[in-house]
């Protein structure tokens, strides 16, 4: 699904329109119009949206109020991001050169009559077990501290690297491969931040096509 939605995005990028984003740290809004759909048209065609992409043990429907026109969903979503730790031993091959991210998330969605908003917004980080173990609280909110979509906070990184300094030298990783590692680190961020915005604005373009596609007979 990850593949359509992100090429939703290119194919949307040059026609969207009747549309708007805001975001803050951690959530991105956008408001659509509709001028030709009814708000139960609309509430309906995302119901059945959300049916379909929201179906996995883990996504669970919050509120579904067709009266009032609201619908919250929790779900978990993925990015992958490019791996630092082969810039420390970029021949072996037991080192991916892509991660994996994953994300606890919610998205909730007001409609009314030729409109809606979608507000979706990231909870936390989602670890794998063998990767939980490991997380202290500190790293646990760094990490997330990081995931801004107003920019990586430089204060964030700053930890960051100051904690990385400290366990790179523990494991005898020269000057210049700490150096290089940690000025990995603001981009690899900048990266991720950018596929999340780009993540969000996919699955939002893929509502507006469900919405835009729906027909009055249901066929």
């Amino acid at each position: 699904m990850k593949r359509m939605l992100l090429a939703m995005l290119l194919m949307f990028s040059l026609t969207d329109y009747a549309q708007t984003y805001t975001n803050d740290d951690k959530s991105l809004t956008g408001v659509f119009e509709v001028p030709s759909k009814t708000k139960a048209e609309i509430f309906s065609a995302i119901n059945k949206w959300i049916s379909i992409n929201y179906n996995s043990g883990k996504s669970v429907t919050q509120l579904l109020d067709a009266e009032a026109g609201n619908i919250v969903v929790k779900g978990i979503n993925q990015i992958n991001y490019n791996n630092g730790a082969k810039i420390l031993y970029p021949n072996m091959k037991s080192i991916p050169e892509i991660n994996v991210m994953k994300f606890n998330h919610l998205i909730e969605i007001n409609v009314k009559e030729n409109k809606y908003r979608v507000n979706y917004r990231i909870l936390e980080i989602e670890y794998d077990q063998a990767v939980a173990v490991y997380m202290t609280p500190s790293l646990t909110k760094n990490g997330f501290d990081c995931i801004n979509l107003n920019g990586t906070p430089v204060a964030v990184i700053t930890s960051i690297n100051d904690s990385l300094e400290t366990t790179l030298k523990m494991g005898f990783i020269g000057k210049e491969k700490r150096e290089t590692y940690k000025a990995n680190t603001k981009p690899m961020y900048d990266g991720i931040n950018s596929t999340i915005v780009a993540d969000m604005k996919a699955t939002m373009l893929s509502i507006q096509s469900a919405v835009n596609s729906q027909t009055k007979d249901g066929w």
